[in-house]
């Protein structure tokens, strides 16, 4: 019985050599140094060795070993393995083919790589008729091009809609080229739309870009605008500036922040310089818009629109002069060396007010402004 098994095997892979020049949707073998089959738990195996070459249909696998197993339609590569189907090319030290249904699952430094993205995963199972694959384990999917990859312990990828989620604490890094303005977002649920166009993160959402960092419920970077929108009660915070609205967008400019705007309820508190007030104070502006200028990673001006408000110490050459406030449409505000240089208001007439204590007489623009710094944490006399 034994010896008809082998005489099976035998014959089948002397049938086998024949096949390999014929076309159609069948795994052929096109190369091989050595060849063997043999019967193992009832099963017929073919082994072949040495720069191994398969093709099926527009397919071509090369590795140092494979084992075939006609029957079940199924072909085990391992060694180097490369799996090439234009546009995309799969790599791993071994890789379980499906003969008929078109998947593989690959192992030990998996790679898929395709025109814009690297995916690379302890495991991977592809999907050929779907264009789809599933990473396993330090998953990881990049661009190059960008400077910018997307990682967690599960990514789910569709090549053809260049979408990707990544579950598992999911991290999106881009870098700038000096790495000094590199963002990284994590969150709790990852999505990738147009090979990378769109970031979508949800649920326990944190950002952090150059020296500001940010919470917020929901997170969407839009790579063509440079820009990233937090919604659902976000949060940021920049040196000793908070920043609070219903909706916050981050501006880049050569993957440089250079700009932030604050719209629905919006409130910036900026912590006085250091020098000039050892003692913890807070200038506020708030109104229903707020764009923050920014340079060199410096506040360098404020736009407020719609119910302006604004509440701020002047200094006299260091020396503090008592606390203002100022009322309008629109407050417009310059800053040089962390301090209010320049103050305009636009407003009608009876629209338009200001207030000033001096030193000693702040007490009730502070407790108006309590309101606006509990959110944050913080009281107009010191920070928690």
């Amino acid at each position: 019985m034994k010896r008809a098994a082998l005489l099976l095997a035998a014959v089948w892979l002397l049938a086998a050599g024949r096949l390999c020049g014929q076309s159609g949707g069948t795994l052929q073998l096109v190369h091989a140094d050595s060849a063997r089959g043999f019967v193992e738990n009832g099963r017929i195996v073919r082994e072949l060795m040495g720069s191994v070459e398969f093709m099926q249909d527009s397919s071509r696998m090369f590795c140092d070993r494979a084992l075939q197993y006609p029957d079940e339609k199924l072909a085990i590569f391992s060694g180097r393995v490369r799996i090439v189907t234009p546009p995309r090319e799969l790599l791993a030290d071994q890789i379980y083919h499906y003969e008929v249904r078109r998947e593989q699952i690959a192992r030990g430094r998996a790679r898929l790589i395709t025109p814009r993205q690297l995916l690379t995963a302890d495991a991977l199972h592809y999907f050929e008729k779907e264009e789809r694959a599933l990473a396993e384990g330090r998953a990881v999917i990049s661009d190059s091009t960008e400077r910018a990859y997307l990682s967690g312990a599960r990514i789910e990828y569709l090549r053809l809609k260049g979408y990707a989620r990544v579950d598992g604490d999911p991290l999106f890094v881009r870098r700038d080229s000096t790495g000094t303005d590199s963002m990284t977002v994590r969150s709790r649920i990852m999505e990738m739309f147009e090979d990378g166009e769109r970031i979508l993160a949800r649920e326990e959402v944190t950002i952090a870009q150059g020296e500001v960092s940010a919470d917020c419920g929901e997170l969407l970077f839009m790579r063509n605008g440079e820009k990233v929108l937090l919604t659902i009660q976000p949060e940021a915070r920049r040196a000793g500036d908070f920043l609070r609205g219903s909706e916050i967008d981050l501006l880049l400019d050569k993957r440089v922040l250079r700009g932030i705007g604050i719209r629905g309820s919006a409130a910036v508190v900026t912590r006085v310089d250091t020098l000039a007030s050892p003692d913890p104070k807070y200038d506020l502006i708030s109104g229903e818009e707020i764009y923050v200028g920014i340079t060199k990673n410096a506040i360098d001006s404020l736009h407020v629109r719609g119910r302006a408000t604004s509440y701020y110490h002047l200094y006299d050459d260091k020396k503090y002069q008592g606390f203002n406030k100022v009322l309008g449409d629109e407050i417009m505000m310059n800053f040089k060396e962390q301090k209010v240089a320049w103050v305009g208001v636009k407003s009608a007439p009876a629209a338009s007010n200001g207030v000033f204590h001096p030193a000693g007489q702040e007490s009730p623009l502070l407790k108006e402004m309590e309101p606006f710094l509990q959110p944050f944490g913080l009281s107009p006399e010191s920070l928690e």
